[in-house]
């Protein structure tokens, strides 16, 4: 980066630092440091929940995503509006008659001390393994940009975010999560800009559809499974008697993002503490629904410009001319004497999958019905995009030094490096400094709120509900901010943990999803099974929590699928226990 990026980097980075600490003011008690005295303005509390969720898994991993996969990604959300809806109607009303800072206070007054305690490790255990991906994945941009190791990135990292959310509390996480939102915005927009004033002079709108479509990048909507429809599969299998259908082992398609994602959103906005915090800092229900509609409405569309701008990423390197390896440790590993001579034959082919492409590319594009029209055209085209898919996977299998359970070289991903490869080679000066911004304030803006998150569910779940119940108000302040610095610490470790390979949009997600479904069921089995007690709802979450890993070590079914299995057990479970109890009363 030149002095002026850095110049605007670092300008940034102390703004929201002193923005963020001269907050303290409303963070005198317990109300004010988890809940913003609950004042904080509708707008605030949406564009909080949406920057809690961009993060920069959204920069770094669904660019990546999108170059790499195309729009398949964004049926994930398809889900979500769904789900905002459901919550302002069962959830919101729940949470706001009640007095609470935590939603799993209302657990125990539904079912008692054992089920909210158990909620809660639920909640701290799945928040701090998935926050450690969330601070790992900017620690790559800027460990890929000024050559620091991953390890002192992610204390830079962790350490500017721990110090103003202990100062600052909930009000400094929400004002702060404003500002990055707004450069996170900004960001996307300038290169999505740079890209098409790149692009259009070359090939129209219609053509960069047409050629991106024929390369499978527009895959959005995916209504049947890869192989064959979805009736049919299933009947087969069945038939077969054995096999699990390609539907449920699809990662994404309509059904998939509509139910899997309907219950994964349920559970994160509504029963994840760092999501349905914000629905307890507004000053009434009708301020807390109308944070979640803002996010309901804007989310999906946000999406869609972040998939699409990792696919006019696929088309400028398809255009310019792309690099084999986009990971700065490939480079590296690839310049090494034992590997130079099976590196240099590598590049060879690639440039000569890319010569290929390139030609077949022109092809399809100078035809007038674009790629309907000469289907021999179109089986060239796609040819040449999975050579070149191909070599670029042979060389990451070369040089990434990733290996299976059985010791042999496999593929290692650099999904989340292109991003960074293409903004330090293509963005100008300013612009640069600002992106790179971005990525800091999209980081910012996930941990800052899930640390304040973790310390309150200690301190009213677990401290003063089981540790110290009659503590003054301000000694559980002191207790909350105490808390608050060492959860920074440990998620700072737990970065380094998950330190590797592989799409960290999916990771975040998939870790997620193992715990969100069971979150949900018991929600869900308060409010539409009456009689159910605290025994039926501890042995439901046992038992989703157990389904869920079950299914994932001996079925071939997609995380997505999780978050429904886990929600229908826990309520199945708890509807029988409830039932056998009643039947023995």
């Amino acid at each position: 980066m030149r002095t002026v990026d850095w110049i605007v980097f670092a300008a940034f980075l102390i703004y929201v630092v002193w923005d963020g600490m001269r907050r303290r003011d409303t963070a005198r008690d317990l109300e004010g440091y988890f809940a913003g005295g609950r004042r904080i303005p509708w707008w605030a509390a949406g564009l909080s929940i949406m920057a809690t969720q961009a993060s920069a898994i959204t920069i770094l991993g669904t660019t990546g995503q999108g170059h790499e996969f195309g729009m398949d990604f964004v049926q994930t959300y398809f889900g979500l509006p769904f789900a905002m809806v459901l919550l302002c109607i069962f959830l919101v009303p729940l949470y706001r008659s009640r007095a609470i800072l935590t939603p799993y206070e209302y657990l125990e007054e539904r079912f008692g001390p054992l089920t909210r305690t158990l909620a809660t490790l639920i909640f701290l255990l799945s928040r701090c393994l998935a926050l450690g991906v969330v601070i790992y994945a900017p620690s790559v941009a800027l460990s890929a940009m000024i050559g620091l190791e991953t390890w002192q990135s992610v204390a830079i990292i962790g350490t500017l975010t721990t110090l103003y959310t202990v100062v600052g509390g909930v009000s400094a996480v929400i004002w702060t999560d404003v500002k990055q939102m707004t450069v996170i915005l900004l960001g996307l927009a300038l290169i999505l800009f740079v890209l098409l004033r790149d692009l259009l002079p070359i090939y129209s709108p219609g053509q960069l559809l047409d050629l991106a479509g024929a390369a499978g990048k527009l895959n959005a909507l995916e209504v049947e499974p890869e192989y064959g429809g979805l009736w049919p599969r299933t009947l087969a299998a069945a038939a077969a008697g054995g096999g699990t259908p390609s539907f449920w082992e699809e990662k994404y398609n309509v059904w998939s993002g509509l139910f899997g994602g309907l219950f994964l959103h349920l559970s994160y906005f509504g029963c994840d503490h760092s999501q349905a915090q914000r629905l307890l800092t507004s000053r009434d229900a009708t301020q807390s629904r109308l944070s979640l509609l803002l996010s309901a409405f804007a989310k999906v569309p946000m999406q869609v410009v972040v998939l699409a701008i990792g696919v006019l990423m696929w088309l400028f390197y398809a255009v310019h001319g792309q690099p084999m390896l986009y990971k700065t440790l490939h480079v590296e590993r690839a310049a090494t004497v034992e590997l130079q001579p099976q590196v240099q034959a590598l590049e060879q082919r690639f440039a000569a999958a890319l010569a290929e492409r390139t030609a077949q590319m022109q092809r399809l594009a100078a035809l007038p019905a674009g790629p309907t029209g000469d289907p021999a055209a179109l089986r060239d085209y796609q040819a040449a995009v999975r050579a070149v898919v191909a070599v670029r996977r042979e060389a990451r299998t070369l040089v990434g030094g990733a290996t299976d359970l059985q010791g042999r070289p496999k593929d290692d991903p650099d999904t989340n490096d292109i991003f960074c490869r293409f903004i330090l080679d293509q963005m100008p000066p300013i612009v640069l400094g600002l992106i790179v911004a971005a990525i800091f304030a999209a980081a910012m803006s996930s941990i800052d709120s899930v640390l304040n998150a973790l310390s309150g569910v200690t301190v009213v779940d677990l401290y003063r509900r089981w540790l110290r119940p009659r503590c003054s108000e301000a000694h559980a302040l002191r207790v909350g901010k105490v808390l608050t610095l060492a959860w920074g610490l440990l998620a700072t470790a737990m970065a380094l943990f998950f330190a590797g390979g592989g799409s960290v949009v999916e990771r975040i997600n998939e870790i997620g999803s193992f715990f969100y479904g069971s979150l949900l069921g018991v929600f869900t089995l308060a409010l539409t099974v009456p009689r159910a007690g605290g025994t039926a709802a501890v042995a439901g979450l046992l038992a989703g929590m157990a389904t869920v890993l079950c299914v994932r070590f001996t079925l071939k079914v997609e995380f997505l699928w999780f978050n429904v299995i886990g929600c229908v057990a826990v309520v199945a479970v708890g509807w029988l226990v409830a039932s056998m109890r009643r039947r023995t009363a």
